[in-house]
């Protein structure tokens, strides 16, 4: 299982969502689910614990329409959605369940992103930046870029039915990511090393910013292209944070206004 094959010095959340849109900026999340895996003990190893402790999935009303090309993906209507919770009244509780982990999932990336923008609409304080993502498709790009549907079978030998259910996601990418890591001991089992391997020097969901030689700058973008993030001027950040840039991103730019840039591990 993944703790026995991952050195996890933190929780580690297996995630999906299911959203209206593929947007990160207007996505409403319909549902969310996730594992969560932490390293256990040899004397708990011997009595059959198997590293997960926390399996959770809900539905959310998301207070918009679903569109209907979203529900024919994830087979969430607005009748499925009538009385579940809002994402504002879970904000404060995943926000706190979500502090000093790691990540990991099936293009986590969008996942986290949309849950980033949810987050400041609920006015709930959160960010994933920093965090440690362990993704199974980024694991698999070296060779021939599959859906979790096609990894779940290639790895499980077993066809992924649930395809597009949150808490089936999550359950076929912690397989997958599982198999992956049994059939490739070329991989390393660091997360730290994993994470950079899956996002080299990445700072932010849209790669706008990357850790050069531990130094946190722009990429190849803007007035400021491959310069040091400390270079740029404050009305600089502050035009992102007025423009259409993502959450991260404009979290990032508020960040530096008050002189704090990201620090490499």
């Amino acid at each position: 299982m993944i703790h026995q094959l991952l050195h996890l010095d933190k929780p580690l959340f297996v995630l999906d969502i299911e959203a209206t849109s593929l947007d990160v900026k207007t996505a409403r999340i319909v549902e969310i689910a996730f594992q969560k895996w932490e390293s256990v003990s040899d004397a708990a190893k011997a009595t059959g614990h198997d590293g997960m402790t926390k399996e959770w999935s809900s539905r959310i009303n998301p207070c918009v329409p679903i569109p209907t090309a979203a529900s024919k993906i994830h087979g969430i209507f607005d009748a499925d959605v009538v009385g579940k919770p809002t994402f504002k009244q879970l904000a404060a509780n995943l926000a706190k369940g979500f502090s000093d982990c790691s990540f990991a999932g099936q293009n986590c990336r969008y996942d986290l992103q949309v849950i980033t923008a949810e987050m400041q609409r609920a006015g709930v304080e959160w960010s994933y930046i920093g965090a440690r993502i362990i993704d199974s498709y980024q694991l698999e790009r070296l060779a021939v870029p599959r859906s979790l549907s096609h990894l779940h079978e290639k790895y499980a030998g077993a066809k992924h039915d649930g395809a597009h259910g949150a808490l089936s996601d999550v359950r076929a990418a912690a397989t997958v990511i599982v198999k992956q890591l049994e059939a490739h001991e070329s991989l390393p089992r660091d997360i730290d090393k994993l994470h950079e391997m899956s996002w080299p020097g990445w700072i932010d969901g849209d790669g706008k910013f990357k850790f050069v030689d531990g130094v946190p700058c722009f990429s190849g973008w803007g007035k400021y292209a491959s310069r040091p993030m400390k270079d740029a001027d404050a009305g600089y950040w502050k035009f992102i944070i007025a423009k259409d840039f993502s959450p991260d991103v404009k979290e990032l730019a508020h960040e530096a206004l008050e002189g704090r840039f990201p620090e490499a591990r």
